[in-house]
């Protein structure tokens, strides 16, 4: 209405304004604003379209605003401009980087010339680097010194930090890999959003209507191939119900400098691979969308002719009388009268969950009961209709299925019903949620006010972690172990990113297969599939320009060697980013050098053996006491605990970790931690609150402590 009403007014001065348009522009500049207030997008949107009229305006000065606005529409709305602009520009990018790989010297005199603060950044980020990132800091550092940088200085270089080392770090590596990261940092995102553009126009095609397609994978960029970066990209199609594309016949689509590839494509490990029926175009200039578009739903029938899988129905049994559209859910997310800031914690959590979720998985994903959903949803549907004035979704009985309104559903296996969000409304919450600025801020001080340690401690473990890269918390129960580990990684990231942090637990069943690499039972019979920490080192080696921090509690419970396997020598500092060949898929891989390894261990633990020398020997530990002190006593009074009770509690703890410390079977390892006493609950007598602790996790602890002597047991208890 804005946009029509201003055009209406000066058409040479307003455009026209569509609130997909503009979320696709976003995207396609990678741009990290926010979408704002209506207003205040129609604002944003107008300048880019000023500024794009005064750069074609030298040449074509005829050109109205208007032009813009069609020239913008055009150009992220009709799949013909979308797909063969897209492969223009990787086509552009793949014949570069060739050039590149056989004249690194023209990669170097690219560098030089790149935004100063790009450098600045890159050069921060690779500080206090090792090997091969080391290079990269120095080549950074002497371009933002002396502004230049010759092939015979990148030599000098590569031999003064090759010195430093025994083996050969420079192996597996040319002059193009060690550079190719520093030139293609602030690229990558617009190679994927090419690419992901090109994605969606083949899942989108009038024939692929009705196949249940997954959505963005897989894009590999140019820096698919372990990091190391090349001139080739490709990205692949293909439905749901495959455990990845390498097991799945796909509709496929690779670009290098000898040309364009597309068609159907069978995976590495699908029955037909090599099979496959591929058209190939080595002049970019003849690529057409007619015929890219006529080849894909050519092979349909080929693609539908390979019989190896069944794939589950989606269903929406209690379809809308219309799809509410991206832009109008666009408009709703932002309305806090409609969705309110406790609807978007479960909704994000979801798009965090990939998109669905039974109840039960939603429930433990956010510490709450399964049912706990069902109101917030109904009532929100309830607002979202009248907001949109349309009519509820009905079940066969005549009663209104409002969950409708928001999601899709199927049932799985076990009869768990599956949420999965409107495609609509999830494209709306990605392109209003979906950047690093979404996450909160999370600092140093963030963690000092939030942990009981104090800044000298926090500076000592931050500066442990980055030399080490491994590090192990070991402590008695109840010392905040694990809520340390997840509030340093949050505080040395800056912001709370899930994303960047992985969790795991170990345990005397946990195994190689599920931690790194394995055959699991799949539709073909068995498929070799990644573990946790195999994808969390690729999604690390794919963004080396970010930090990642993967959390292991209870590390002395598992068999290391066993779920470690081959990757149990990368974790040395030292050996980061170099590159082993695995055992079941005999291709390389490494744990990069910006990924951070947290550990816990229960001092208190009789069950465990001691952890063996060569795990110690690539983790520092660092022990965490029980904190009783100022920073514990503060919580507890915001709390409604009284300083009677407080001194209370400091009695009863002193008492008892006087004995197991000094006790020649325990000692310190075994002491009771400040969290077994932090925050009272509101609506809870303090000295119930007490009791309960002390008779429900205390006494049953230190029972067990002292099993064989239970005089001591009786001794403790007195009094306290």
């Amino acid at each position: 209405m804005f946009g029509y009403l201003l055009a209406a007014l000066d058409y040479k001065k307003y455009p026209l304004h569509k609130q997909e348009v503009f979320s696709d522009l976003k995207k396609s500049f990678g741009s990290e604003l926010k979408l704002g207030t209506v207003g205040t997008n129609y604002e944003t949107y107008l300048n880019l379209c000023e500024k794009a009229l005064e750069h074609f305006k030298p040449s074509y000065p005829e050109l109205t605003i208007l032009d813009m606005q069609d020239f913008f529409f055009c150009s992220t709305q009709y799949n013909q401009i979308i797909v063969e602009s897209a492969v223009e520009y990787l086509y552009q990018m793949a014949v570069e980087l060739s050039v590149f790989m056989k004249k690194p010297e023209r990669l170097l005199d690219v560098l030089v010339t790149m935004d100063r603060q790009q450098l600045h950044s890159l050069r921060e980020h690779y500080r206090n680097s090792e090997k091969i990132n080391l290079i990269k800091f120095m080549v950074l550092d002497k371009i933002l010194l002396s502004g230049s940088i010759s092939l015979a200085e990148l030599e000098q270089i590569k031999e003064q930090v090759k010195a430093k080392y025994d083996t050969n770090i420079l192996q597996a590596w040319i002059n193009f890999t060690i550079l190719f990261q520093l030139y293609y940092s602030d690229k990558k995102q617009k190679v994927q959003e090419e690419q992901r553009k090109i994605h969606a126009a083949i899942r989108h095609l009038d024939e692929f209507k009705d196949m249940p397609f997954v959505k963005d994978k897989a894009l590999n960029g140019f820096n698919w191939n372990q990091n190391f970066g090349g001139s080739h990209c490709w990205l692949a199609v293909y439905e749901e119900g495959y455990d990845n594309h390498r097991v799945a016949p796909q509709f496929y689509l690779s670009v290098d400098e000898k040309g364009i590839r597309y068609g159907l494509f069978y995976g590495d490990q699908h029955p037909k691979q090599g099979q496959d029926d591929i058209t190939i175009e080595s002049n970019v200039h003849f690529f057409t969308y007619e015929e890219f578009h006529q080849k894909m739903a050519g092979v349909l029938e080929r693609y539908k002719d390979q019989g190896t899988k069944e794939v589950k129905d989606t269903v929406s049994p209690y379809q809308m009388e219309k799809e509410i559209s991206t832009e109008t859910w666009t408009n709703l997310l932002q309305d806090r009268q409609i969705f309110y800031e406790s609807d978007l914690v479960y909704l994000q959590k979801m798009v965090e969950l990939g998109g669905q979720a039974t109840a039960t998985q939603l429930g433990a994903a956010l510490d709450k009961h399964n049912n706990s959903f069902n109101a917030p949803v109904g009532n929100l549907a309830k607002r979202v209709l009248t907001a949109t004035d349309m009519a509820a979704p009905k079940r066969p009985d005549g009663s209104n299925a409002y969950w409708s309104v928001l999601f899709d559903g199927e049932y799985e296996e076990n009869n768990h019903f599956l949420w999965i969000l409107k495609p609509n409304l999830k494209e709306a919450m990605a392109a209003i949620f979906n950047n690093e600025e979404q996450f909160e801020s999370y600092t140093k001080e963030d963690f000092l006010s939030e942990v009981f340690i104090d800044e000298k401690q926090y500076d000592t473990i931050a500066n442990l972690l980055q030399y080490k890269r491994n590090i192990i918390f070991q402590g008695p129960p109840g010392v905040g172990k694990t809520f340390v580990s997840k509030r340093l990684a949050k505080s040395l990231m800056g912001v709370n990113d899930p994303n960047r942090v992985e969790m795991v637990q170990f345990h005397q069943n946990y195994a190689y297969e599920d931690f790194v690499m394995g055959y699991r039972p799949s539709e073909q019979g068995f498929a070799l599939l990644n573990g946790i920490f195999f994808d969390f080192c690729d999604r690390a080696l794919k963004n080396p320009e970010h930090d990642y921090y993967f959390i292991i509690d209870e590390i002395n419970r598992g068999n290391l060697s066993k779920i470690f396997g081959e990757l149990f020598m990368l974790l040395e500092r030292d050996k980061r980013d170099e590159f082993v060949t695995m055992g079941y898929s005999k291709k390389k891989f490494t744990v990069p050098s910006n990924v951070y390894l947290i550990g816990t261990m229960n001092t208190a633990d009789r069950s465990l053996a001691q952890l063996e020398v060569a795990l110690r020997r690539r983790f520092a530990f660092v022990t965490l006491e029980p904190a009783f002190n100022e920073k514990w006593r503060k919580p507890l009074r915001s709390s409604g605990v009284s300083e009677k009770m407080v001194n209370r509690i400091l009695f009863a703890v002193e008492k008892i970790n006087r004995v197991i410390v000094g006790d020649f079977q325990l000692g310190s390892g075994y002491a009771i931690g400040h969290s077994f006493f932090t925050a009272k609950p509101d609506n809870l007598d303090e000295n119930m609150w007490y009791e309960n602790i002390l008779h429900f996790e205390v006494i049953p602890l230190i029972d067990e402590y002292f099993f064989d002597r239970p005089e001591i047991v009786q001794s403790l208890i007195e009094g306290i």
